[in-house]
């Protein structure tokens, strides 16, 4: 019963998370790139940021505290090391690449670059970022894909 309560907990906050990323990625970005005024493109994503960057913190704590715990109760870290272990090791590495870009990447780097260009308000500058912010965030969408993916492959075997 715990357990499931655990996985089910764990997909929801994936789901909650992905989606919100998703959103972000397909609708929110290509809107932001297509406005003028370099200044509220800035504002728009950090109004936007402030808000969803502290709520995927969480749901990445809540979804490595639920995964860890189940892979621990069912003994299933001794798989990470085989062929069978595959699916699992994808979605624990594409986990821990999220760890680091939400508590370290992404509070350093990017709300100083952020910072910056709506002090400088450099047009040029600005429009380069949020197209390397969409690509970017296209990328960690598929890699968060791969690792629903693996999720469904491992829970069809396992579960």
């Amino acid at each position: 019963m715990f357990f499931s309560i655990l996985h089910i907990i764990h997909i929801i906050t994936v789901v909650v998370w992905i989606g919100g990323l998703s959103f972000i990625t397909l609708l929110i970005l290509p809107l932001i790139i297509d406005m003028d005024d370099p200044l509220q493109k800035a504002l728009l994503f950090q109004r936007i940021e402030h808000k969803f960057a502290p709520m995927a913190r969480i749901y990445n704590i809540i979804v490595g505290i639920s995964g860890f715990v189940m892979v621990y109760l069912t003994g299933w870290y001794k798989l990470y090391p085989t062929y069978k272990g595959l699916p699992l090791l994808i979605m624990t590495l594409i986990w821990v690449m999220w760890f680091i870009m939400l508590f370290g990447l992404e509070p350093v780097i990017i709300r100083k670059m952020l910072d910056r260009m709506v002090k400088r308000n450099e047009k040029m500058e600005i429009e380069n970022i949020f197209r390397l912010m969409n690509r970017m965030h296209f990328i960690l969408l598929l890699l968060s894909f791969i690792a629903i993916i693996a999720g469904v492959a491992f829970g069809h075997s396992y579960l």
